[in-house]
Parts: C-alpha cells; structure tokens; sequence
C-alpha cells in the first residue's frame, strides 16, 4: 500500500505492507479515546480543579518571589545598619586619633561587636594601617582609592563597595563597607574598611524566610481549597445535578431549580423544556396509537392490545375474540353523499362500538371503512358470535343523513384465542380470512374462522403465484365457443374464453382463478392479453378465407374503471389489423351499475369505434330500465339459469319472453346461453330470440378446431341436429 504525508510523493515515502492494520486499529481508539478525554478530562469539575490548581500554584509562586524579595531586602538592611552603627563609632573616634593606628583599640572592639566580621583603617594610598583582624595588616584595599575619589568629604555614611575577596574571612554574600574618616588632629583623612558577618545574617534571615514561605504556602493552600469548595458546591454541584437532570432523568424538576440565582433560573427553563417537550413526544405517541377521525386506537394500537390480551388470557386462561367489522357499500355513500357524509358515518359507526364496548374490550379503527374489536375474557365461540350479531344490528339501525335515512350494512369475520392462532398476527388473519368469507355471504354475515378458511387463502395464494406464472410464460389458451343465427343456422360469432391447463393441478376452471386474478389485479395484463390474441387470431382466420365474424371478450369490472382501457383495445386493433367490427366485448349487468356515468362513458368511447358491447348474464344483476336505455349496448344475453327452465310449459318461458321483448323494443339483439338442449332451442326459436350459444349448438374449442368447425358452416356439423331437433 502506497500512502502520501503532506509534502511527499509516493515516489519518496511508501508505506510498509503491514502499517495498514495498525493505522486502522488507531483511528478506531481515537474516537474512543477523544470521548474518554471529554468525559473525564474535560468536565466541569476537572476544569475547575486544573484552574484552582494553577492559581495555587501561582498564589505559591508569588509568595516564593515575596520571600525572596524580602529576604534581600532584609538582608541589605540589616548589613546597612551594622556597618552604619559601626561607622559611628569609628567616625566619632577618628575625631580624637591623631594616626590610624591609635584607633586599633577602637577597631578590635569594634570587630569584636555582633554583625561585623572585621574591621581596618587605610591611608589615603589604600594600605591598610590598622585592623581587627592581624592577617589584614599592610595588605591594601583595592577600592579604597575609587571610595575616596567617588565620595565627598561631606558624606559620612558607610558606602557598600565591592567585596574585598584578598581578604581573609570573606563572605558570599559580599557585606563589605567604607566610610569616610577625618582625623582631625592629625589633619589627614583615612578611610573604614567594615566588613558585616553575612553568614550570621543569613543564617538567621533564612530561617524567618523559611517560615515565612511555610505559613504563606499553608495559607495560599487554605485559601484555595475554601475557594474550590465554595466554587464546588455554588457552581459545580448545581450545573452538575442539571446534567444528570438532562442525561439520565428528565422526570420532575430539576434539584437546582428552585436557586434564586442564574443556576436556578436555567434549571427551571430546563424544566419547562423538558416537561414541553414531553408533552409534545406524549402528543405524538398518542397521534400515532390513535385515529384522528373517529377517536379510536389504530391499526398499531390494536395489534399492540391483542398482544397484551393474549399474554394476559395465556397467564389466567381463557378465550380472547378478535372481531373485524367491515362497513358494507361504504364506497357507494362517499361517491354519492361526499366524503364528509362518509366520515360522518364512520364517526357514527365508532359511537355505536364504543356504546356497545364491554368492560375490558378494545375497539379501534383498523382499515378504512373496517374496525376491530378484541373480545377480553369471551367464555366460547357462540358468546362471541352473539356480541357479533349484536354490534351488526346496531350497526344497522336506521338513521338520518342530513336529508337522507341510511341504513348501514355490516358483516364481521372472527376467529379465538388460543384454537384458532396463538399469535396476534395470525389471529388478525384468520379474522380477515373469516371476514372475507362474511363478505361472500353477504350484509349482516357474522362468520367464525375455520381452518378450511386457511386452507382456501393457501389455495388462492397458490393459484396467484401459478397464474402470475402462467401468463408472462403464455401458457394460457383461450377456447371459442359459437354462437349460432336461430333463423338461418349459420355461425355468427364467438366468444373467447380464457383456458388454464396446469402441469401439475391439470385443469383449472375460470371460476377458480378469474377471481383471484381479479383480486391481484392479474386480470389486467390478462385482459390485454386475450384481446390481442382474440383479435390476432380472428385475423388469421380471416386472411385464411374463413367467414368473417365477431369474436366476443369478456372485460371486468377493474377493466371498466381503467381510463386507458380504449386507448389499449384501440391500439391492439390497429397492431392486429382487425375491423373493430369483429370484436365485441362483453360487461355483466352487475359490473355496468357501479359508477354508472364512468362506465357509461367507456362504453359510448369504445362503442364509437365500432366495438360491440353485450351485458352478459342479462336478468341476474338490478339494472334499472332508465340507465339501460342509456347504455350503447349491441346486445343483450339470458343468463343460463333461465335458460335451463325455459323447457318448463308453465313458467320457465315468461322471464326469457320478457327479456327479449325488452330488448327488441330498445333495437337490440338477444343471444341466449348455456342452450343443451333442442327443447330449449325450439323454444328460444318461438320466443323469438336471435342468436344462441351452449353445447348443443358447439362446445368451447381450441383455435384449431374451431377453425375445422368455421369451415364446415353456415351451422358447422351441428345443422342435421337443429334441423331434427326442429322436426320433432
């Protein structure tokens, strides 16, 4: 590994192999390291220890350099005093000598005195002419000239001078003096050499120092170990408590809060913030377990008060219910009254449950137009069911709107703890699987989990995951079934139905998996792709010389409601190159009366293109005669459930005559279905019905056959049976 430092290349330092692990191990402490220093080092109270130390430190300092001061000071005076009280004495004895050497018994008691060394007096030539100490004796004093010259006779105090080191006895710390001496009946002048005992004054000076820096030390340490404690517990303490406030507590109020001084003053903003703050994170918590509508706990709260019901039933036993009650047709009533009647009818709803609430129950809002109820402490599966059937019919109590009475419809899927799920999760899948059924049922259904539930959701998740399969590998075919002229026998049209040949299951019927591509949402990539390969096949057919017919496919109602739905079966007729003539699509009359106008409006786009439309299942649905005639429909189909009764001489006759009576009075043709037999043919024939379509006239066949089928009309190979059937 090649690394550059600052100033250098590459070329000029590379770094080992083996220095990589280390520098990462480094930058992995030092962040550590800088939290430990922070914490223990930086702290308040290390902060205020260090300073305290340094101005002790200081504060002794200081009183080191006092001592010191002082002591010099000290040490010149009191060598100043002696040397002046001896110059005195050899001043006031020189006035009376006629020579130096008759001050020799004044100089040896002078030296003899306490604070001085020595003393001698030299001639004006600096020779020493008498003197305490006898080795000094004719010796000369080299300053003695600089004093006589540099002093003015008028001076007559000791001057210091520069240590006589030639002499003997001298000191370290200097001590020698001169003084100026007239001897006045000799009329000469001399000069005083004095020497101080230095020693004996520093001895003694350093001892007082000594003690003087003792007590000074012990009083700067007092001082600030009073301050530190003062400091400590004003400032320290408090800010402190304030942290462990902020850090670890936060309950209450701060234990500085109530100091009249700035601390307290913090500690109590502190406070409020805090207590601000948990109240707003209370605020939220609260926001987020519960339903801004109706008041309820959510999908959250509820699931988190099935786990504390269950743990609760597990300790003491028991059953605990779990109910999911969905509003039925709450869709309609925000489409038609508005939204704000659909949150009034929510809101109503959340009364209603809670009204009914027992003691210890949960209700919250789940869903949107779903609520949940966890049943504490229900004894069996009838009890629950009960309070089921209840909360429907109060549900379902009649009310008004504004204008409007309503009558809300609801149905509950259930399911209990602990047979059914030991878990809060599957618990509320096994009550959603049980509602799903409720729903099959209809309004007012109260349905209780059963494991047959759970096997069919397996089932249809099964199925989802093949069928997703299925269709992007194109593994679907589709079958056509004819539909024959009742007038003329010939072949008129088709209609595509989609086939599934697993390899596994083998075959699976439309009424298994339509439903579940419809609940997917599979069954839009499904519907294009059996109207483009309805519209490429009908083509082929065509380009072969096959007569021209219209292929018919069925749309769902999600197909009806998607606004691109025209564009797409625009643009597979142009790729196909089809007649948009040939193809008709067929609507159940169910699926035509949710959101009328969309449909309405999808249906008169498509139906100016030329597409065909047929309400398949006519009779079965609660289309309203006044929407019917609004709807561009080509024509219309009888359900086979009239059908198969139609053979019946008394009544099974009157329905179908009704139907295309209808029809023909609104210009539309009639195409009859599920026709097995020729009883039923001859029937539909003398109701004047205009197309039929079922296994007598042709079963659904793949493309291939019914290609060999096409080419053998006008009736295919069925033309000998209508002829017989008519015939008899």
């Amino acid at each position: 590994m090649s690394v550059e430092y600052e100033g250098e290349t590459s070329q000029t330092r590379t770094r080992p192999p083996g220095d990589g692990v280390p520098l990462t191990r480094a930058r992995t402490l030092l962040p550590v390291l800088r939290v430990h220093i922070a914490t223990h080092f930086l702290s308040l109270r290390a902060k205020v220890v260090a300073l305290l130390t340094v101005v002790g430190m200081v504060l002794v300092a200081m009183s080191g350099v006092y001592v010191v001061t002082m002591f010099n000071q000290n040490l010149a005076h009191e060598a100043d005093l002696r040397a002046g009280a001896a110059g005195d004495v050899l001043t006031h004895a020189a006035r009376h000598a006629r020579s130096p050497e008759e001050l020799e018994t004044i100089l040896a008691a002078v030296g003899n005195a306490p604070g001085i060394a020595e003393v001698a007096v030299a001639g004006h030539d600096g020779k020493i002419a008498a003197a305490s100490h006898a080795e000094w004796q004719g010796k000369r004093v080299a300053a003695a000239a600089a004093a006589f010259a540099g002093t003015r006779a008028e001076t007559k105090r000791p001057v210091a001078i520069e240590p006589q080191t030639h002499l003997a006895g001298g000191s370290a710390y200097g001590g020698d003096y001169a003084v100026w001496l007239d001897l006045a009946p000799a009329g000469m002048h001399a000069v005083a050499i004095v020497r101080v005992d230095m020693d004996r004054l520093v001895a003694r000076l350093t001892a007082k120092a000594w003690d003087t820096m003792t007590w000074l030390t012990i009083t700067a340490i007092l001082a600030i170990l009073t301050i530190s404690m003062l400091i400590h517990r004003i400032v320290v303490v408090p800010i402190e408590a304030l942290r462990d406030y902020a850090q670890d507590n936060r309950r209450g109020e701060a234990a500085t809060s109530e100091q009249g001084d700035e601390i307290g003053i913090v500690a109590r903003a502190l406070t409020a913030s805090f207590q601000a703050t948990r109240d707003g994170e209370a605020r939220l918590a609260n926001i987020a377990v519960t339903d801004g509508l109706t008041g309820l706990g959510n999908r959250g709260f509820f699931k988190t008060q099935l786990v504390e019901a269950i743990a609760g039933a597990e300790r003491r036993g028991g059953f605990v219910g779990v109910m999911i009650l969905n509003l039925g047709n709450f869709k309609d009533i925000n489409d038609t009254l508005g939204h704000d009647s659909g949150d009034l009818v929510l809101q109503r709803t959340a009364d209603i449950l809670k009204g009914c609430q027992r003691e210890g129950d949960v209700v919250a809002r789940i869903g949107g137009d779903e609520f949940g109820i966890v049943l504490n402490g229900v004894r069996s599966a009838d009890e629950a069911l009960e309070l089921a059937s209840r909360l429907v019919r109060a549900v379902g109590a009649p009310f008004r709107l504004g204008a409007q009475e309503l009558q809300q419809a609801s149905c509950v899927g259930m399911t209990l703890f602990p047979q059914d799920g030991r878990d809060a999760e599957v618990l509320m899948k096994n009550a959603d699987l049980a509602l799903s059924r409720a729903k099959q049922e209809g309004a007012g259904a109260c349905v209780l989990y059963r494991h047959e539930l759970h096997l069919r959701a397996i089932e249809r998740n099964q199925i989802e995951r093949d069928l997703r399969v299925a269709v992007a590998r194109r593994e679907l075919k589709l079958y056509y079934q004819p539909k024959v002229d009742v007038a003329t026998g010939r072949i008129t049209g088709a209609e595509a139905l989609i086939r599934w040949q697993h390899e596994e299951r083998g075959f699976i019927p439309p009424s298994v998996f339509i439903p579940v591509a419809e609940r997917s949402g599979i069954v839009v990539e499904l519907t294009k792709w059996v109207l483009d390969e309805a519209c490429r096949q009908n083509r082929a057919w065509q380009d072969d010389g096959m007569p021209r017919i219209a292929i018919a496919v069925n749309v769902s109602a999600i197909d009806l409601r998607r606004t691109d739905l025209t564009d797409t079966i625009a643009n597979t007729l142009i790729a196909r190159g089809l007649s948009p003539q040939y193809l008709e699509l067929e609507v159940t009359e169910s699926m035509v009366m949710q959101d009328v106008d969309t449909v309405i409006g999808t249906l008169r786009r498509l139906r100016s293109l030329g597409i065909g439309i047929g309400i398949d299942d006519f009779g079965t649905g609660y289309s309203s005669l006044a929407y019917l005639k609004r709807f561009p429909v080509k024509r219309l189909k009888i359900d086979r459930s009239f059908v198969n009764d139609i053979a019946d001489r008394r009544d099974g006759h009157v329905i179908p005559k009704v139907i295309i009576d209808l029809a023909h009075a609104l210009g539309v043709s009639v195409v009859a279905e599920g026709v097995e037999s020729a009883d039923q043919f001859d029937m539909l024939r003398e109701l004047g019905c205009d197309e039929v379509q079922g296994y007598f006239l042709g079963r659904p066949m793949p493309a291939a056959e019914f290609e060999i089928f096409l080419r053998n009309s006008p009736a295919g190979g069925l033309r000998p049976a209508i002829a017989a059937g008519s015939a008899a």
